[in-house]
């Protein structure tokens, strides 16, 4: 998986803590000629965090889908549900994108840890099932992907990358949903950079804490 050494902080809402270090004011002097000393906000909550990113919140029912996969089968939500707990992989795109590439290869090379935590993983673009079925041969892809054409579900997550144009028009932003059994979102796994994305521990631990 991408390295955490310089990728921007990750928000993991709800299990995971997440906090920033902020400085108040910058070490400049006061009108008596002292120098200020730099001091130290308190660390910011990870639901004030989460507030600044796209996407529904932890506590949040999930909304249905029924979406094809690379074989044209449509799958529903609710039929992943009824087999247990769901991590849903929002990507922008396994055709043009490297580091979605990346991202999909991983997450397979890691499926037997994060099954073995007792979550069935679910990739969800906006590619087509052709474009699927051509991205799980190409790098071996056992795990499910989903077609989101149109990209409807992206919107009912809220996850949809307003500023996308082009052939990216329609992407979501890269973000990991981790789902009870009744459908709700008890994680959420999601970087400020659409190039990193969370590692296999931080999956498997927000997974591991799902009852």
């Amino acid at each position: 998986m991408i390295s955490l050494r310089t990728a921007p902080a990750l928000v993991t809402v709800g299990l995971l803590l997440a906090t920033r270090l902020a400085f108040a004011e910058s070490a400049l002097p006061t009108d008596k000629g002292e120098i200020k000393p730099m001091v130290a906000e308190k660390p910011m909550s990870s639901e004030t965090m989460a507030m600044t990113l796209p996407g529904l919140q932890v506590g949040a029912k999930a909304p249905d889908f029924r979406l094809k996969n690379a074989s044209g089968e449509e799958v529903s939500l609710q039929s992943l549900l009824a087999k247990g707990k769901v991590a849903l992989a929002f990507y922008r795109s396994g055709d043009w994108c490297p580091y979605c590439t990346t991202q999909l290869k991983d997450l397979q090379a890691d499926l037997v840890k994060i099954e073995g935590a007792g979550v069935q993983l679910v990739g969800i673009s906006y590619d087509s099932p052709e474009t699927l079925a051509r991205v799980r041969v190409k790098h071996g892809l056992t795990f499910p992907l989903l077609a989101d054409v149109g990209s409807r579900t992206i919107d009912a997550f809220g996850i949809r990358n307003q500023e996308a144009k082009g052939r990216a028009a329609g992407v979501a932003h890269p973000v990991l949903f981790l789902l009870d059994p009744q459908g709700v979102i008890r994680a959420k796994l999601m970087r400020d950079n659409y190039k990193d994305r969370p590692e296999v521990d931080e999956i498997i631990a927000a997974a591991s804490s799902i009852k």
